[in-house]
């Protein structure tokens, strides 16, 4: 792994080359280590938002065959302190057949009931309702985060038009939904009509990246918010304030 010479304005790189050999080849621990120092930097999630994932080949326990299985955040739990205990183990392929018997949008407190008979590891933490989002996708290391930068975005009046603005074509958008299955079958369809792009802003909701390795996931994170902070500095010098700027004044009381 060569040493990053890339400088961030906006967040911080934190990948210590030296501790992700420590780690070997364990995708789990290197999993765990990406969304540590994630977490760390403020800027890039909330405390307790967002969640991380990762992909490995594992013995299922009953056939002895090789199945994929996906590691990803539990409910509840922090992405800048997780370790093994606050995560959950699925079996890939299972959530995915889940789309079988999917009833729609009514459906969806149903479903995450379903997600425990798709469990691999049996210590596994409570699958949280972004679980789908991150199996419906097929890349070994996925980042979903609420970044500032990246919420400005989403939260925009014309998110659409700025992220296509910011990202040309090399980033998805899907409108704001309450998260659920649904909405990862949206963020499936989403990669299927643009094939090559490199991560999804959820309007209204935050953002979704991936790589083939921890490291270029979390690269591809860094790279994605530092995108953004720049496009909102520049207008910020250009118009003198963030998009539209303020449009109410704020009430001010008057002494008596």
């Amino acid at each position: 792994m060569e040493n990053n010479t890339k400088t961030f304005k906006y967040v911080d790189y934190l990948w210590d080359d030296q501790k992700a050999l420590s780690l070997g080849d364990n995708q789990v621990d290197l999993f765990l280590y990406r969304s540590n120092i994630l977490g760390a930097d403020l800027r890039i999630t909330n405390y307790g938002g967002g969640n991380t994932s990762c992909r490995t080949i594992e013995k299922d326990p009953l056939t002895n065959e090789d199945v994929e299985v996906m590691w990803i955040k539990g409910s509840g739990g922090d992405i800048g302190t997780l370790n093994r205990s606050g995560i959950a183990g699925i079996y890939t392929n299972r959530l995915r057949d889940l789309k079988n018997v999917y009833g729609g949008l009514e459906d969806e407190d149903r479903m995450v009931g379903l997600f425990n008979h798709c469990i691999y590891d049996l210590d596994s933490k409570a699958p949280s309702i972004d679980t789908p989002l991150h199996g419906l996708l097929p890349f070994a290391h996925i980042d979903h985060l609420h970044p500032d930068a990246l919420i400005a975005v989403a939260a925009a009046k014309d998110s659409e038009q700025v992220t296509k603005e910011i990202w040309g074509d090399t980033m998805g958008w899907v409108p704001w939904q309450r998260p659920g299955f649904d909405l990862g079958l949206q963020i499936e369809k989403c990669l299927e009509d643009n094939p090559g792009i490199r991560g999804i802003v959820l309007g209204s909701h935050g953002l979704f990246t991936w790589g083939d390795t921890s490291y270029e996931c979390y690269m591809n994170s860094l790279e994605v918010i530092e995108m953004a902070s720049e496009f909102i500095e520049k207008k910020i010098k250009e118009k003198g304030s963030v998009f539209g700027g303020q449009k109410m004044k704020a009430y001010q009381k008057k002494s008596v």
